[in-house]
């Protein structure tokens, strides 16, 4: 006979940050077609409030993967697009627009960090966070190693931002969820 203790709480899944540009939106329009990409036409506010218009190349096979992982892990959109993610975004590929977004103002990296993750790492708290971005500082290793060895699982997973996505990198965020 086993039994529960009356305070215990089913532990939180762990988080798969996903960022939009250069990883789902690839930085190569040319190449995005020959790879599959559709591309998206968007006219509206945008993250700012400031109107903008562009072509978005999106990859169909995106929002399966991305669901595949969200079977293992709570996904979040950590992207410059902030709302915009869930709202434009994720109808798209097929995605719930449920998933939250961490509120960024820029990306990029300054003085060896990228600018998003200590919004990230303060959201996700202590949970084990695996990151799929195409721009990481020299100083993002280090900080998400400290990260682990202080009892929160950290992947940081670049993805090329001249392909986008590549199933290649699902699998590795999947084995690394298959290890926690």
């Amino acid at each position: 006979m086993t039994s529960t203790h009356p305070l215990a709480r089913p532990a939180l899944p762990p988080i798969v940050a996903v960022d939009v540009d250069g990883v789902l939106h690839p930085d190569d329009p040319a190449r995005a077609a020959a790879l599959g990409y559709r591309p998206h036409r968007y006219d509206g506010p945008g993250p700012d409030g400031r109107h903008v218009t562009g072509t978005v190349w999106l990859h169909p096979d995106h929002g399966r993967w991305l669901r595949k992982l969200a079977d293992h892990a709570q996904l979040v959109w950590c992207t410059s697009w902030n709302h915009l993610a869930a709202a434009w975004i994720a109808p798209r590929l097929g995605l719930p627009a449920t998933w939250p977004h961490i509120a960024v103002h820029a990306g990029g990296v300054r003085f060896g960090h990228q600018r998003k993750l200590p919004a990230l790492y303060a959201w996700a708290a202590r949970r084990p966070l695996a990151v799929l971005d195409d721009e990481f500082g020299g100083k993002d290793p280090f900080t998400a190693e400290q990260r682990t060895a202080d009892g929160a699982p950290t992947l940081l997973h670049p993805v090329d931002p001249h392909h986008g996505l590549r199933r290649a990198d699902i699998d590795t965020v999947l084995t690394w969820l298959g290890q926690l």
